[in-house]
């Protein structure tokens, strides 16, 4: 679950046009966000978009797939992640539709994580 000291900074500078992009470690992968927001992960030098039904088959018929792992005896999905193929990874302009549609439904869409609100000094 490694993600090559290369693929992150290329991540950050294909997603930057979105807005200020960030990523911090998880689960041996990376959470990507933009804004702050959680929209995308890196795991194996792959990047996994949040989708809603519809952007997962588009991506999907592009040559994506939903991301899954072992978990003891069996083998998991998690349908809302769906990887982006590489041709996509090689032109922006053509990835980028689908990164906004991520962040789209990763903040709004049901589940959306809300950002904390600062808690008051007392």
């Amino acid at each position: 679950m490694a993600v090559s000291p290369q693929f992150r900074p290329h991540v950050v500078d294909l997603l930057m046009p979105l807005g200020p992009i960030d990523t911090k470690r998880m689960f041996g992968g990376l959470s990507v966000r933009c804004a702050g927001r959680h929209f995308a992960v890196v795991i194996d030098d792959t990047l996994y978009l949040t989708s809603d039904e519809a952007l997962r088959a588009e991506l999907m018929a592009r040559g994506g797939s939903v991301f899954t792992y072992a978990k003891r005896d069996r083998i998991v999905e998690a349908p809302r992640l769906v990887s982006v193929v590489e041709d996509l990874l090689e032109d922006p302009e053509a990835l980028l539709p689908f990164a906004r549609r991520s962040l789209e439904f990763a903040t709004s869409g049901p589940g959306a994580v809300r950002p904390r609100s600062p808690r008051a000094s007392a």
